[in-house]
């Protein structure tokens, strides 16, 4: 169902390499980081906390709690985020010893743990899952389904966005890339006020061929 409408955002945004970090530890503080801001501010947070050298979970699980809200103040929320990083820190660390150790598990094991810790919700534990420990799980969120709302004219329910993407897209590397094209379409054109006129899906979409 996905297929055509995926060629078409490749044409036009190619492979993003998507997520943008340095290392699986970071791509999990960066998902904590991430909720309920702009990545800007979280790209502001992690470069704070490299120039403490405040890089990999272990880093986060030693550190002061009061330390660690300082560093990702730039991310909003702070206070929260904090102890949600310390948390997943402490439950990764104590149940597996490392990212790396939670790669090629049973995926229901993996979701099922990651889903049992504090602060992580749908959004947040699919894209640990696909981005920082490579399971084939697609990443469902907001821009997701509004686009495809707006794309098809049809409300999708998250369990069905999953099902269609990781059926028709078993790689990791396709499911990362749609992700990413849509979180830029997003952003440059299917924003909460629609850029329509100038958006390139325009005449196959269902609400761009209304305008």
């Amino acid at each position: 169902m996905f297929k055509d409408l995926y060629n078409n955002l490749f044409d036009h945004y190619d492979d993003l390499q998507w997520w943008p970090s340095e290392s699986d530890d970071e791509t999990v503080i960066g998902c904590i980081l991430t909720q309920n801001t702009s990545w800007k501010n979280v790209e502001k947070a992690i470069e704070t906390m490299k120039k403490s050298d405040v890089i990999t979970l272990n880093d986060v699980r030693t550190l002061p709690v009061d330390k660690l809200r300082e560093l990702i103040r730039s991310s909003g929320f702070f206070n929260q985020k904090s102890i949600y990083l310390k948390e997943i820190s402490n439950e990764i660390i104590n149940n597996y010893g490392s990212l790396s150790n939670m790669k090629g598990r049973n995926i229901k094991e993996i979701e099922d743990f990651i889903s049992g810790i504090k602060g992580v919700g749908n959004e947040t534990k699919e894209s640990i899952m696909l981005y920082a420990l490579n399971y084939p799980v697609f990443v469902v969120d907001a821009y997701t389904f509004r686009f495809l709302e707006r794309y098809y004219g049809l409300k999708f329910t998250r369990k069905e966005i999953r099902k269609i993407t990781e059926e028709e897209f078993p790689d990791v590397n396709s499911l990362k890339n749609f992700h990413g094209m849509l979180v830029n379409l997003g952003k440059d054109f299917c924003r909460k006020q629609p850029l329509c006129n100038s958006c390139f899906l325009r005449n196959s979409c269902k609400t761009g061929k209304k305008l």
